[in-house]
């Protein structure tokens, strides 16, 4: 293991950066509490600054070169590093804040895809480049993405469930083409190599539930024979019988269109087609195929992926705030001890002179 030298020493200590580049640090940070905002772009770090970066960059990348001598590899990776980080105004915040490098891995493989013997190759404020961002930012746009995701989806399902529900199951036009469709997914699915049962009964429990709803509401031929009944007890008992059959034949549509958005390892799992059962029964004594109330649950779900695109930046802003201030305090303990242990060493050197 090689023995590092004294610039790297400097530049790993708190602040070094700052301190081997010679570089003035401006109070100001985003980290402080007299910052005005988080969110920085490039205009923030001053163009004085960027020149003054590359000037002094320029000069010891050429000192610590490798093909120089005295040159060495460790010393001049770390250097380039240095210039990157004071270069890229959120890489530049975090190390405001805490003091010391995070090795940011998304500003890591956009520097790799510069030639490492060139000052001028990591200029920041190229807009050709993406802004790094922080573990923060990252976590809150994963889980956004997903929450808007699984909404949207569940729009795209609820507004063609309402699309069978109210217009195919009551008009044999749409009803026999849907039921053809379905008839051509299954010998699909059965002239595929590999299927398992429950891939290929999907489409007959569909088509099963549709033509059960289609039985049971207005325009079926059923219920034209009941219209025709002049007598009043069978056609009330009749009525309700089609009531039962509807609501049947919804929860099973409602039960397959769930059961096919979630996963294979998600569909093996009783007690997760028990509970989509449940929620298959529950949603059909809800919706009954009656327009409002589809139109109702789509509004909801609208609502919900509006909050989701409103409210996320949000969180973002004040969950980043949160960890900047706890960096913040961080940072602070690790200067305070950094200068203790200066202060103690060389009390020990003169000790011993």
């Amino acid at each position: 293991m090689t023995v590092p030298s004294e610039a790297m020493m400097i530049m790993l200590a708190p602040d070094g950066y700052y301190t081997y580049l010679q570089i003035p640090k401006t109070t100001n940070h985003p980290g402080s509490d007299n910052s005005s905002s988080n969110t920085s772009s490039s205009s923030t770090i001053p163009p004085d600054m960027v020149d003054l970066i590359k000037k002094n960059y320029r000069k010891l990348s050429i000192k610590h070169h490798p093909d120089k001598p005295g040159g060495d590899v460790d010393t001049f990776r770390l250097l380039k590093r240095a210039q990157t980080v004071l270069s890229s105004p959120k890489l530049k915040q975090q190390y405001d804040i805490l003091g010391l490098d995070l090795d940011d891995d998304e500003e890591e493989m956009v520097s790799m895809g510069h030639d490492d013997n060139t000052g001028d190759s990591t200029t920041t404020n190229s807009t050709d480049e993406p802004e790094p961002q922080t573990t923060s930012q990252g976590i809150v746009h994963e889980i956004a993405s997903m929450a808007l995701t699984a909404v949207l989806q569940l729009s795209v399902r609820t507004a063609m469930l309402a699309c069978a529900s109210v217009f195919v199951t009551r008009y044999r036009l749409l009803l026999f083409p849907a039921l053809a469709v379905l008839m051509f997914v299954a010998y699909q699915i059965r002239q595929s190599q590999v299927y398992t049962v429950r891939d290929l009964a999907s489409p007959f429990l569909i088509g099963t539930g549709l033509l059960l709803m289609y039985q049971a509401s207005v325009g079926s031929w059923s219920r034209s024979v009941v219209e025709q009944d002049t007598t009043t007890n069978p056609a009330t008992t009749t009525t309700s019988i089609h009531f039962w059959w509807y609501w049947i034949g919804e929860s099973m549509v409602i039960f397959m269109f769930t059961h096919n958005s979630l996963g294979p390892s998600q569909q093996a799992i009783p007690a997760v087609v028990v509970g989509v059962a449940i929620f298959g029964v529950l949603a059909a004594l809800w919706f009954r195929g009656k327009f409002w109330n589809y139109v109702i649950v789509l509004l909801l779900e609208v609502f919900m992926a509006l909050f989701i695109a409103v409210s996320f930046p949000v969180f973002e802003m004040i969950l980043e705030a949160i960890l900047n201030d706890k960096l913040k305090r961080v940072g602070d303990k690790v200067r305070a001890q950094y200068a203790y242990m200066e202060r103690y060493y060389a009390n020990r050197r003169k000790e011993k002179d």
